[in-house]
């Protein structure tokens, strides 16, 4: 005779019909933790600080502090931030988009006083506008005159050093003539920090030339000498420009790179120098704007409103593009999450992916489109966990969320909770999420409530199960038996001793669900007892 046994529990299938299901897969999954291959359920989030209500993003900055309560910047607008590329910078200088034009903090500054960030400064220098002043001193004129042109940068307390001001007026005078340098003009208003200005001059007499170093004095310092002293290195910032007021997504790259999204194109930084950003490295997608960004390996996946554009290249002047053979744009650009293998993301279609093997719909064969639609894609938001996509999105009445295995999209896992805010520590390894102005630790709290239910299991011909088995960790466990559609028996399984199932009915299709707390490895039921026993 037939026996019913559940094992695996691999989530939930939409798209099939439930007779047509694999045994593991069932209708419906609540609250289900996968990893350990039986039933068993998330944990609740738990309280771990507090930020300002109505924020949209939270980071934790303390990177050598390995802790969950310390130190939580949050903003009350989508916010994109990037810690610095120096791992041994005490400061942990970091990087941001999406609070106003783009900005720079550090521990020193942020975490003055909360809420946190404290203080800022803007990524980026402003160029000086006015060009040096040059008189010359009195000279012997023996030989060919030499001609050449000044210009000079403004430097702060950490090194940054502006692009040049317009060249100057050309100077033409005797070899051994000494020339007086003025004019300077005086920085704009801001936290920039300026204190020192650099100056340059040409070896030649073209204004094309390159410049080289001559010299730096101290910001107010009204003239200085050009004393035909040896030149230094060549002017390295003639095409660096501060980061545009709109960009926005800032990622962090491969090799020192930062990119970001400004108007229609994608921006990206001098190597190493997250404060310039020539215009010479953009890209633009040919037929779509820019979105959200994406890193896998070496690879910056650019969605769009169109097909995707794949960026590759070892430094940002070398940086190729090429169209991706997957026309699925991207409808939520907060549902974008790299995933060191891949990145995921929601289209009109399904959750979506990409990485070093190709693309694919991860949720097809799992939900319909009109599943999937459901979920209201526009609204999703994700993260990962544990090399889980977590997406969570708007029914209407909150925010509830799914779980999807990329390596193994077996069967979505749907979460009776959802979060508009979420940050993954890679430090501590976890997921960090908001819940009104508390920020919470995921999965580190009591135990959820799990809900599995079966496929459907149709049988030759109809039968009546009389028995029945439960093995879990731990009792009790709620057993819900339906027999053609109807909710024929509840059973509170208390231990792992064989029960009895009800009689007087027979059916031909057969469902099981389960309910609870404590993990479950198998499920059966049989005709008898002793045929559980040999199954």
């Amino acid at each position: 005779m037939p026996v019913i046994r559940l094992a695996g529990f691999a989530g939930e299938n939409r798209a099939l019909h439930p007779r047509l299901l694999p045994d593991a897969v069932g209708v419906v999954s609540r609250n289900q933790k996968p990893g350990r291959g039986d039933l068993r359920p998330w944990r609740q989030p738990v309280a771990v600080a507090a930020v300002p209500a109505g924020h949209q993003t939270i980071y934790r900055m303390g990177r050598d502090v390995n802790t969950d309560a310390n130190h939580w910047l949050s903003w009350p607008t989508v916010v994109h931030a990037v810690l610095g590329f120096d791992a041994t910078d005490p400061t942990e200088r970091t990087f941001y988009t999406g609070d106003g034009a783009p900005k720079v903090t550090s521990n020193t500054m942020a975490l003055a006083s909360a809420p946190f960030p404290t203080a800022h400064r803007p990524l980026g220098l402003p160029a000086p506008t006015t060009a040096a002043l040059v008189t010359t001193t009195p000279g012997t004129w023996t030989g060919l005159p030499e001609t050449r042109f000044y210009t000079y940068t403004y430097v702060n307390d950490w090194g940054w050093e502006s692009a040049p001001a317009p060249p100057s007026a050309i100077n033409t005078r005797p070899s051994d003539a000494t020339a007086t340098i003025s004019g300077f003009s005086t920085p704009p208003a801001g936290n920039h920090q300026i204190n020192r200005i650099r100056l340059y001059r040409t070896q030649t007499g073209a204004e094309a030339s390159e410049f080289f170093f001559l010299r730096e004095i101290a910001l107010g310092t009204a003239s200085t000498l050009d004393d035909n002293r040896a030149l230094g290195e060549v002017l390295p910032t003639t095409t660096w420009l501060p980061p545009p007021d709109d960009l926005r997504f800032l990622t962090a790259m491969w090799n020192g790179m930062l990119a970001g999204i400004s108007d229609n194109s994608v921006r990206f930084c001098e190597a190493f120098v997250p404060y310039a950003w020539p215009v010479a490295y953009d890209v633009v997608a040919p037929d779509a704007r820019p979105v959200a960004l994406g890193v896998f390996g070496q690879a910056l996946l650019v969605l769009t409103t169109g097909r995707p554009l794949l960026v590759a290249g070892s430094s940002p002047d070398s940086l190729d593009q090429q169209p991706v053979g997957m026309a699925q744009a991207c409808v939520a650009p907060r549902s974008a999450v790299s995933m060191g293998s891949g990145v995921a993301w929601a289209s009109e279609d399904g959750l979506c992916w990409f990485g070093s093997g190709g693309g694919r719909i991860l949720t097809q064969g799992v939900m319909t489109r009109d599943d999937w639609q459901a979920l209201n894609p526009p609204s999703i938001i994700g993260a990962h966990y544990e090399g889980l996509y977590f997406g969570t999105f708007d029914t209407g009445t909150g925010r509830q969320g799914f779980f999807v295995d990329p390596a193994n999209p077996q069967g979505l896992l749907f979460v009776d909770v959802g979060f508009a805010t979420m940050h993954f520590d890679e430090l501590r390894d976890q997921l960090f999420v908001l819940n009104g102005a508390s920020v919470q630790r995921w999965d580190g709290g009591a135990a959820m409530t799990y809900r599995f239910r079966s496929k459907l299991f149709t049988l030759p011909r109809p039968l009546n199960f009389a028995a029945g088995e439960l093995c879990a960790d731990a009792y009790p466990v709620t057993l819900r038996v339906f027999g053609d559609g109807v909710l024929r028996h509840t059973q509170t399984v208390t231990s792992r001793q064989p029960f009895r199932l009800p009689s007087g009915f027979m059916a031909t299709n057969w469902q099981l669900e389960v309910e609870g707390a404590h993990p479950v490895q198998t499920l059966a039921i049989g005709t008898s007892i002793a045929e559980l026993a040999q199954a």
